[in-house]
């Protein structure tokens, strides 16, 4: 660790532009100006403060970081719709966390796609020390995005985890579908459902991960799976909406459908209705994630919930491992892993 470094409430001291200045063997003004692009420095002078910033994880900022207190540090959070109630709710369990343990944070909005946002996230990593991100890119753009960032990505695919370039360690918190899913096919089935269907969505970068998991868990059963696929929409509540209209067509409609989320089971509950089909009695519903405003629809939903506190303290846990690292050892790749839990309401 750098010798000027210390700690302080559990949090290392950041290296700051004075520590960057002598590990260069330069001035702070120096610094200043390799840092912003400037005129008046050699490229091999430019080059060794670089190294040096890299090194010790200096991340300087245009809102003039260095004349707050060493010991407040900022955090990133990247979502994909804030009007999405899962990640308002996320971003509340975080900012809770964040706030109790005196770290300030900035909430970034980032649209589905892997070509949106990329300069926008270049900006948001030049000023934070670490993130916490739903980042849909492949792995070469996490890397460049993010650069030396102290990261931790929520549910990313293990090929993207594998594919992530050694020199710049992720760590990574998913969620375990299979515990949640297993529970509630069992439910299903202790209820009398056997044509248990699940709704899917159809995202450029292929098929999700609860659809083969899903599969497995309803073979293993006796069970045949049947997935709904939808094209991917802007609004989950048309993905529910539009897997009833595909459901009713089948020759032989399911007696339960577990949704892609909960608010894909919203619009399910609002089709059924619709159609006069009776639920529970005569399709179940299921919703994934757990959402407050599942108690207040018709009927109350049953669903797999995510402990949001849970989840959010579980990732800042990661984010302090990896900014308390000595600046001497690579950052550390944690991999956590939550789970679902099966809440029971009218709606099965």
């Amino acid at each position: 660790m750098y010798p000027d470094r210390v700690e302080k409430r559990g949090v290392a001291k950041r290296a700051g532009i004075i520590e960057v200045a002598e590990l260069a063997g330069v001035s702070r003004q120096t610094v200043t100006r390799a840092m912003n692009d400037m005129p008046g420095i050699s490229a091999e002078t430019k080059k060794r403060v670089l190294e040096a910033a890299e090194q010790l994880r200096y991340r300087p900022s245009r809102f003039g970081r260095e004349l707050v207190q060493q010991s407040t540090r900022s955090l990133g959070l990247v979502v994909s719709d804030l009007a999405n109630p899962y990640f308002s709710e996320l971003a509340s369990e975080v900012a809770k966390v964040a706030i109790a343990n005196e770290w300030s944070l900035v909430v970034m909005e980032k649209h589905p796609g892997p070509e949106s946002g990329k300069e926008e996230l270049r900006a948001l990593a030049d000023q934070v020390d670490a993130a916490i991100a739903y980042a849909d890119l492949a792995a070469p753009d996490i890397d460049s995005v993010f650069g030396s960032l102290p990261l931790v990505l929520l549910d990313t695919a293990e090929q993207t985890l594998d594919a992530l370039s050694p020199a710049h360690p992720r760590s990574a918190l998913t969620i375990d579908l299979k515990p949640g899913l297993g529970q509630a096919i069992d439910h299903l089935v202790a209820g009398g459902r056997s044509r248990i269907s699940l709704v899917d969505i159809h995202y450029p970068k292929g098929e999700s991960v609860r659809s083969s998991v899903y599969t497995r868990l309803m073979r293993e059963r006796g069970l045949e799976p049947h997935v709904i696929t939808i094209e991917s929409k802007d609004d989950d509540l048309a993905v529910g909406r539009c897997a009833v209209e595909i459901a009713l067509r089948a020759p032989t409609p399911p007696d339960a459908i577990i949704a892609f989320n909960d608010l894909s089971a919203f619009g399910i509950l609002k089709e059924l209705k619709v159609h006069g089909v009776s639920v529970p009695d005569t399709c179940a519903v299921v919703g994934i994630d757990g959402l407050r405003i599942g108690v207040y629809v018709e009927p109350e939903l049953t669903t797999l919930r995510l402990d949001f506190a849970a989840f959010a303290q579980l990732a800042f846990d990661c984010v302090v491992q990896m900014t308390n690292a000595p600046v001497s050892k690579p950052l550390p790749q944690i991999r956590k892993h939550a789970a679902h839990q099966l809440v029971v309401r009218q709606s099965t």
